[in-house]
């Protein structure tokens, strides 16, 4: 998340230790259930409200962001994550390398792909780490918002255009 080692090394890494079996990705999600953080709903009616369109780009795994989606309106097809694959019995067999986001770099080229899909002119990012933060690459995204609520990056928050704590902050910049 700073920056340091790149993503898919990474991510690989972590992910051939825990080897998490489908069984045991809905047991966490169960046990577990994706926390959203406070003010995010509201910020999201307000652009959509709006008639601003919002995509979830994480280095994550689509199925844990799929219930974050479902939760917050977002349509599953606005979800650019990584997909873990699993074998006939539930069992681990890697993931998907073709996701954009497996790779550094990756929500820069995610970014890209929605603005040419869909036309848009401007595309703001609003995230907490180094893997955000790329979005900023040319021809992504035009703003990078870091949110600090959570977790703060003093590196990637030295390079936003914006830094915010509470998603109210932004909600009262809307129109």
């Amino acid at each position: 998340m700073t920056g340091t080692v790149p993503f898919e090394e990474a991510l690989a890494a972590r992910l051939s230790l825990i080897k998490p079996s489908m069984s045991q990705v809905e047991e966490c999600l169960e046990k577990r259930p994706p926390r959203i953080s406070p003010g995010m709903p509201d910020l999201i009616k307000k652009l959509k409200g709006n008639n601003v369109d919002v995509f979830l780009v994480s280095g994550g795994f689509r199925q844990m962001i799929k219930p974050v989606a479902f939760e917050l309106g977002i349509p599953p097809e606005n979800i650019i994550a990584n997909q873990l694959l699993f074998g006939t019995s539930g069992e681990y067999a890697g993931f998907d390398p073709a996701e954009p986001t497996s790779r550094s770099g990756g929500k820069a080229q995610a970014v890209q792909q929605i603005r040419q899909e869909h036309g848009y002119n401007t595309v703001i990012m609003i995230g907490d780490g180094a893997t955000d933060l790329e979005a900023r690459q040319p021809g992504g995204a035009e703003l990078f918002i870091c949110y600090a609520g959570v977790q703060m990056r003093e590196a990637v928050a030295a390079k936003a255009d914006w830094v915010v704590f509470d998603f109210q902050d932004l909600i009262a910049e809307l129109p």
